[in-house]
């Protein structure tokens, strides 16, 4: 039984390597010319492997979706919540949020910037997933550093200014250099937090200086 239960084994990490294979070859495809212009014959052809072993492993659309974003997600920037949440003040933890944010936004930008979330279904919801977990992690940062409260409006505003569209608007859009957009959202991040705790924002002039 025990050479049987190797073999299986075997089979089994093979097949998971050859997904894996298809899975990059889709994402390297999706970033060079969008997922709704790639097609599944494309795929094969970037894995060298058949167009019957692409759709065994991936039937649907959604599933190679599910399969791109997962190796896409495995070698992106992490995002430092820890080190966000123990800043010493607001100003730092801004700054730490604004560079780790630009980080991810360089990283994925081969594939959001095709804007492919306003037309397929499961990209849509995946990127409310992220806006919401990125305004979950804002909300706690205000409440830590402005006091209790939802502080729904400057939440909306942050995570709109920490926002893939924001950022590349201000430096593809607008051709700022990368220290000049991160001054523009830091700064913008600095006013909407003002705005909520005005007698912190002698703080955040300070700090700016």
């Amino acid at each position: 039984m025990a050479p049987r239960a190797y073999n299986s084994e075997s089979r089994l990490q093979k097949q998971a390597e050859l997904k894996e294979r298809i899975a990059a070859a889709a994402a390297a495809l999706h970033a060079r010319k969008g997922a709704m212009a790639t097609s599944y014959a494309e795929i094969a052809a970037e894995a060298g492997v058949s167009l019957p072993t692409v759709y065994a492993h991936f039937p649907t659309q959604r599933e190679l979706l599910v399969g791109c974003t997962q190796h896409a997600a495995a070698g992106a920037p992490v995002l430092p919540i820890d080190a966000v949440m123990a800043a010493s003040d607001l100003p730092a933890a801004t700054e730490l949020l604004v560079d780790a944010m630009e980080q991810q936004h360089l990283y994925y930008e081969p594939w959001l910037s095709w804007r492919e979330n306003r037309v397929i279904p499961f990209l849509a919801e995946m990127s409310g997933d992220v806006r919401d977990q990125r305004a979950a992690l804002i909300a706690k940062v205000l409440k830590a550093h402005v006091g209790p409260g939802e502080h729904r409006e400057a939440v909306a505003g942050w995570e709109s200014a920490l926002s893939f569209d924001f950022w590349h608007r201000l430096a593809r859009g607008h051709g700022l250099s990368r220290p000049a957009a991160r001054r523009v959202i830091v700064s913008c991040l600095h006013a909407i937090a003002a705005s909520q705790a005005p007698s912190k924002s002698k703080t955040l002039s300070r700090r700016k200086r």
